[in-house]
């Protein structure tokens, strides 16, 4: 049975994944760097053939989206491409895997794309954040001395943040009973004047920030549509803690955050099911 691959060319990474043409199997997906051109394109589609110990002549057509789809031409080593709009993916992608019928997706890439999706209707971008993924890794290469985004995260594991952060718990806030002590009144407001701040408290801080901007945006973005329901999407999604600060900023306004499985590839995984529907 032939298979269709699903390309999600992004700013920062690509993104692979493919299917068989009746939806019924996957194959374990891969990530790359960015498509520059279409020697690229061809480039990444020959490793993912190889690795899956497959040949081009396996795939009926390539869904190709994301910034850098142009780029993709009309064929890739003779593969078909079908160009399918970003928006629509990353809302076919975010409903299937999260499970959910409707929600506001929150598609955490390079920047952020907040997008409201419903079944059997067409998604509505609501606006875009220039918060994320690009935001940790410029700040973070100036900030702890390191370019290597996995390294980044292993030291935000170990920090605390605490120590940089001014949060609830530091003042006497006591009679404002609607704030969780959790809460971060300034981010890196501990850090002026600090000489006792390391690399790790930093890069918890940063970390920190994004997930809490990209919470913020989501909740206004909620209530700007009349849901109440968040689908966290991306590569930024699995980020260690995520969570934990999207519950915690999700209880103050009764917004649900929710993660879509296999968050970093469900843009590519939409690619593919809208170009099934097409």
């Amino acid at each position: 049975m032939k298979m269709i691959l699903g390309l999600d060319a992004g700013s920062s990474t690509t993104k692979l994944l493919a299917m068989t043409e009746d939806g019924s199997k996957f194959i374990v997906p891969m990530r790359m760097g960015p498509m520059s051109n279409h020697k690229s394109f061809c480039a990444a589609l020959s490793r993912f053939a190889a690795d899956n110990a497959m040949t081009e002549e396996d795939f009926l057509y390539i869904a190709v989206t994301g910034s850098r789809a142009t780029n993709a031409g009309e064929e890739i080593l003779g593969v078909p491409v079908r160009r399918i709009n970003e928006i629509e993916a990353m809302a076919a992608g975010a409903l299937r895997f999260s499970g959910q019928e409707k929600g506001v997706v929150v598609n955490m890439g390079t920047g952020t794309a907040l997008i409201y999706a419903e079944k059997e209707k067409a998604p509505q971008h609501i606006f875009g954040s220039a918060v994320g993924g690009g935001t940790l890794l410029g700040l973070g290469s100036k900030l702890l001395n390191t370019r290597n985004y996995t390294e980044m995260l292993f030291m935000a594991g170990k920090g605390d943040r605490t120590k940089t952060d001014i949060s609830v718990a530091d003042l006497d806030l006591k009679d404002v009973k609607s704030l969780d002590s959790r809460l971060t009144l300034s981010n890196f407001g501990k850090v002026y004047g600090n000489s006792d701040t390391n690399e790790q408290d930093l890069a918890a801080s940063l970390v920190n920030m994004i997930l809490e901007v990209v919470g913020t945006e989501a909740m206004l973005a909620c209530r700007s549509v009349g849901c109440d329901t968040a689908i966290i999407a991306g590569a930024l999604a699995d980020i260690p803690g995520s969570q934990e600060v999207f519950d915690l900023m999700g209880n103050l306004c009764g917004v649900q955050f929710v993660k879509a499985g296999m968050s970093t590839f469900a843009t590519a995984a939409g690619a593919l099911l809208c170009a099934m529907e097409q």
